[in-house]
């Protein structure tokens, strides 16, 4: 008679719970491996281990964790955790474009406005930006945690595992590759549309000074061009704040969709 507590007979059992607990937690491993704030290096990585089993934990036990559908041999299981890790990383990478048209829009600022030879390092990826760029990146940062951003990324990760059963992608590359183009494609037009008001008056600034020095050529304009178009372009910038507050908002929860829509694809 077989034991009781024969290892054959446990994994036969138990097997199929390590497995899918295994694969939920590749999916969330590649969605906080590209998610804005819970890849941020100045994260703890026993922080970021222990936010990883929490998160896992709450979807096996709070979700409820169904084994996958079919047998899985070694092979199979670790072509399913790559497919879990990509599933986690595209959902992430969504919400990492919207930051990205924050960080190109500072970009295009700082430079209509003269800070383009003053860079800083950002904390979060230790690269050097602009100076601007990581003003609005840490706007961004406040915002998304404001109108709780980090939550309802979390909860379109934990719709994922309704959309996607574990080890159940059939993933369509070419739309999902399309999908992540024409998101790219808003960073820039978001970027645009945030810092058009500031380009626009730095721009009119610039042609004044320009037609004074052409006029009154006894003008130093280099002395007092840099005050003026950083005076007035960083009026402009804090009067711009509150619509930039709007429209990051709604970048964010287009980017959440986003993340859903590509998820489908899978």
């Amino acid at each position: 008679m077989t034991h009781l507590l024969d290892a054959e007979a446990i994994f036969a059992v138990l097997g199929p719970f390590a497995m899918g607990f295994a694969l939920v937690l590749g999916r969330v491993v590649g969605l906080m491996a590209t998610t804005p704030l819970l890849s941020s290096p100045l994260i703890p990585n026993p922080a970021k281990a222990a936010l990883a089993g929490v998160l896992t934990l709450f979807v096996a036990f709070g979700g409820g964790l169904e084994p996958p559908a079919v047998d899985l041999n070694a092979i199979a299981l670790a072509g399913a955790l790559v497919g879990e890790l990509i599933i986690g990383a595209v959902m992430g990478l969504a919400v990492t474009i919207a930051f990205g048209a924050l960080h190109f829009c500072g970009q295009m600022i700082g430079i209509q406005m003269g800070f383009a030879v003053a860079n800083v390092v950002d904390p979060s990826t230790f690269q050097q930006v602009g100076v601007l760029a990581q003003v609005l990146n840490l706007l961004g940062t406040m915002l998304f945690l404001a109108f709780d951003g980090h939550l309802l990324i979390i909860r379109a990760f934990m719709e994922s595992f309704a959309i996607v059963p574990l080890a159940g992608s059939d993933p369509q590359v070419g739309a999902i590759i399309g999908e992540i183009i024409a998101q790219s494609a808003l960073l820039f037009e978001i970027g645009l549309r945030i810092a058009l008001p500031v380009v626009c008056v730095v721009l009119l600034v610039n042609v004044g000074l320009a037609t004074i020095a052409r006029t009154v050529p006894q003008v130093n304009i280099f002395v007092i061009g840099f005050l003026v178009t950083i005076s007035l372009g960083l009026i402009v910038l804090g009067f711009s704040v509150p619509s930039t507050a709007t429209v990051f908002e709604s970048v964010i929860e287009d980017a959440i969709r986003s993340a859903i829509r590509v998820t489908r694809l899978f």
